[in-house]
């Protein structure tokens, strides 16, 4: 077992398996529409993923989640080739994100990752009404911004973002790695999988994947059945982190 040094033993990734050769790293948090952990999980099982190593930490809530009789840390991820997927079973709380994000650059400048992306989800009031939810882009660097552009993903011109994609994004800002943000347009507060396989098919575009997104459109229900407590906490986290704020955040939150 490896493990990436954090600060202190205040958050630190650790490494189950040897890892080399990483180039992207795909981030899926829970938050707007739990976007970015419908995209991730879809894509840690096409890909046929395996888990590679979780994030430890006495400042998360003290949760163990079971898959198959087994005992496993909320916050793991996932990797094969040079691919990396990040993604959590828990909120993350909004005391932590400072922390994450700092670990998460820490590792992937140790890894030399080329790329992060984080997806999530942006909020729109008549999501009913979209049967094809679009993807925007954010991006960190110059290079970032040309490799969202060659892809032909539209950029989000104007908003506003708080939450852990936010704070990775700004980390990415202040050290100069190239970072983007795919954002879909989604529910607020329900489970969205048409959104997160409208991210898939961009992230087939942008990485030269093959992730199929018929499956995922034809369990949504059972998705949203699945997700629908996790989604709640993740809300109510959301609800707790706009009341932080000093003004009134816009109809937009991711």
């Amino acid at each position: 077992m490896s493990e990436s040094v954090g600060r202190g033993d205040e958050l630190r990734i650790v490494e189950v398996k040897p890892l080399s050769g990483l180039r992207t790293c795909i981030i899926g948090l829970p938050d707007v529409g739990l976007v970015g952990l419908i995209t991730a999980n879809h894509l840690v099982n096409s890909l046929g993923l395996d888990e590679a190593g979780y994030l430890e930490s006495k400042l998360l809530p003290p949760v163990i989640v079971v898959h198959n009789g087994e005992p496993k840390p909320p916050v793991r991820f996932f990797a094969q080739g040079g691919l990396a997927i990040l993604t959590s079973e828990i909120p993350i709380p909004a005391s932590v994100l400072s922390l994450l994000a700092d670990e998460v650059l820490n590792w992937a400048s140790a890894k030399g990752f080329e790329l992060l992306v984080s997806v999530s989800g942006i909020a729109v009031p008549n999501r009913l009404e979209i049967d094809t939810p679009e993807v925007y882009g954010v991006a960190s660097t110059e290079k970032a911004r040309r490799i969202l552009e060659d892809s032909k993903i539209p950029l989000l011109e104007e908003g506003f973002m708080v939450g852990p994609h936010a704070a990775i994004l700004g980390e990415s800002l202040k050290r100069k790695v190239d970072s983007i943000i795919l954002l879909a347009q989604s529910h607020y507060q329900y489970p969205d999988p048409g959104a997160a396989a409208s991210i898939i098919n961009i992230l087939n575009r942008l990485l030269s994947l093959n992730v199929e997104v018929k499956t995922l459109l034809e369990q949504a229900e059972e998705i949203r059945l699945k997700t629908r407590e996790i989604m709640q906490r993740t809300y109510k986290a959301m609800q707790r982190m706009q009341k932080m704020q000093e003004q009134e955040l816009p109809p937009m939150y991711v």
